[in-house]
């Protein structure tokens, strides 16, 4: 049904108490600044501060209108397909009045066609994995940081300092010579050779001297 507006979006009328859906657009999962949602209100609101609320199973998001009264249906309850979107919206006066409507159900989202989830950070097991495949060698950046190389690549790298950024002259040459890290001389003399092939976990215990 259009309502007067933009046919590309969800139209809401705030009563008293009610919120009414008078147009409807088809909610997707995946989808990122692609649903507005354009709010009208009885005079019962008028002079209220105006914040709408969406909820999809147990997450739950606030959105701040514009001065049109217009917001986009936040990504974090379109993620989930088949849950039933949730709408309402809550306006104050002041400090005495808080007005909220009761949910307006907007149905349910649709299935997105995305190819694959997006792209994230890997777990900490997948980086330690990666670098058991890939690493080969330890050395040192130029700022002076116990580094993990495959081949001439830094694949990872940590200070030996509690507090590396303290230090001064951090790319001076020799600054950070082996003998000067307690110990550090002795464990690379007993775990690398050149023949070494070295396990994730026995890296990073190199890495945690401090």
């Amino acid at each position: 049904m259009y309502a007067g507006g933009d046919p590309s979006m969800f139209i809401l009328y705030a009563g008293k108490h009610r919120l009414t859906v008078r147009q409807r657009e088809t909610a997707v999962s995946g989808s990122v600044n692609v649903n507005t949602v354009q709010f009208q209100f009885s005079p019962d609101w008028d002079g209220a501060v105006c914040t709408a609320v969406f909820r999809a199973g147990t997450e739950v998001r606030t959105a701040a209108l514009d001065g049109d009264g217009r917001c986009a249906i936040p990504s974090g309850v379109l993620q989930t397909p088949w849950v039933r979107l949730m709408a309402g919206v809550c306006g104050r006066r002041g400090e005495e009045e808080v007005r909220p409507t009761v949910w307006a159900d907007l149905g349910a989202v649709q299935e997105g066609a995305c190819p694959g989830e997006p792209s994230r950070p890997p777990t900490p097991e997948l980086w330690e994995q990666a670098l058991e495949k890939k690493g080969d060698a330890l050395g040192y950046t130029e700022a002076g940081d116990l580094a993990l190389y495959a081949g001439e690549k830094l694949l990872s790298s940590v200070p030996v300092s509690a507090d590396h950024r303290a230090l001064a002259e951090r790319d001076a040459a020799d600054q950070h010579p082996i003998g000067a890290i307690t110990g550090l001389e002795g464990r690379l003399e007993k775990t690398i050779t050149t023949d070494s092939v070295l396990s994730v976990a026995e890296i990073l215990k190199i890495m945690e001297v401090s």
